[in-house]
């Protein structure tokens, strides 16, 4: 999930706009759940109603097209759990919301990725001197791509365009830029007659990493944390079936029929997509590298470093010293 310029101001403002209502969870055993369309294992069991049968809870699933639209929705009171990516989760926290990281869905690994064209003459970083790069501003991808150049010693070298990932393709197509760092479906057009020089994941080694992340309001999960328990293993469960029996996992598999089925999307597609990200086993989730460890941990920092970049770039006014407190391992450690 991605933030562009429109994207991060709307999503403070509408935070501190929206009117209060009266929560969904005032209704027992019912949690209105956001997501938005990234193929992953857990969409399966969403698929196949598995979180209904195994919780017992009526579950309202509501798709949403940006994480704007989601803050806004938490905001209100509307939305108890919501799919979140790291970039509008650091606007959230940054302006108040009360929320918590519970678990990491997806580190987006290969899933994003700067791409340059086979005919740019572009083998090595410091061949981007001089080249035209597009991205979307705000964005993950962008975040990423401005660290990565600043550790290759050519920030500023290179003339960096803000376009989303339709206009970046659009813009590849036409011969107008060299490389990209988008996507999805835009980024499959770029593999076309180009190459990947550096990939999300790896940027992550270097000292930067996204992720996207399940949120939920602070009250929803402290009042049904059974539920918050169910929920997690049921993720992790998907998880782990698509790393044991990747066989299950095919284009032909049920498993993907049913998540490309909802989404309305080519099985192949989805498939490939699946693939692209990494998913961090619960040992993982616990530990230093993402939710443990407080202020130390992987995802606190990450918000943290992710504030700082979108302030940098005058889409959110302030940072906060210190993210802990909007991320949480409590549900995880009762799901082993």
């Amino acid at each position: 999930m991605k933030l562009n310029n429109a994207i991060a101001m709307a999503g403070v403002t509408l935070l501190v706009s929206l009117p209060s209502v009266r929560p969904a969870q005032a209704e027992q055993n019912v949690v209105n759940i956001a997501y938005q369309l990234t193929p992953s294992p857990w969409v399966a069991r969403v698929a196949d109603k598995s979180f209904e049968t195994q919780t017992g809870y009526t579950i309202n699933w509501r798709q949403f097209n940006t994480g704007a639209e989601i803050i806004s929705a938490m905001a209100s009171g509307s939305i108890d759990i919501s799919v979140l990516g790291s970039s509008p989760l650091a606007v959230a926290a940054t302006a108040g919301l009360d929320i918590k990281l519970f678990w990491i869905l997806e580190d987006i690994a290969s899933a994003e990725a700067l791409y340059v064209r086979n005919d740019s003459g572009i083998n090595k970083p410091a061949d981007l001197a001089g080249k035209k790069l597009a991205v979307p501003f705000a964005s993950t991808s962008h975040y990423q791509l401005m660290y990565a150049l600043e550790q290759w010693g050519i920030d500023g070298q290179t003339t960096v365009l803000n376009l989303d990932p339709n206009k970046a393709a659009a813009a590849w197509e036409r011969k107008d830029v060299d490389g990209a760092f988008i996507w999805g479906a835009a980024m499959a057009r770029l593999k076309l007659d180009g190459k990947p020089l550096v990939t999300s994941g790896e940027i992550c080694q270097m000292g930067r990493c996204t992720f996207e992340g399940m949120v939920a309001t602070t009250s929803f999960a402290e009042k049904n944390s059974e539920f918050m328990r169910q929920f997690v293993g049921i993720i992790n469960a998907a998880n782990q079936d698509y790393k044991s029996n990747r066989s299950e996992w095919g284009a032909e598999s049920d498993n993907v029929k049913l998540i490309s089925n909802l989404f309305g999307a080519d099985a192949e597609t989805v498939a490939e997509d699946i693939s692209n990200y990494r998913y961090p086993s619960l040992s993982e989730q616990i530990s230093c590298s993402w939710l443990g460890c407080a202020a130390e941990g992987g995802g606190a920092k990450t918000l943290k470093l992710t504030a700082d970049f979108l302030k940098s770039q005058g889409k959110i006014g302030t940072v906060l010293d210190d993210y802990s407190g909007f991320v949480t391992d409590d549900y995880l450690e009762r799901a082993e």
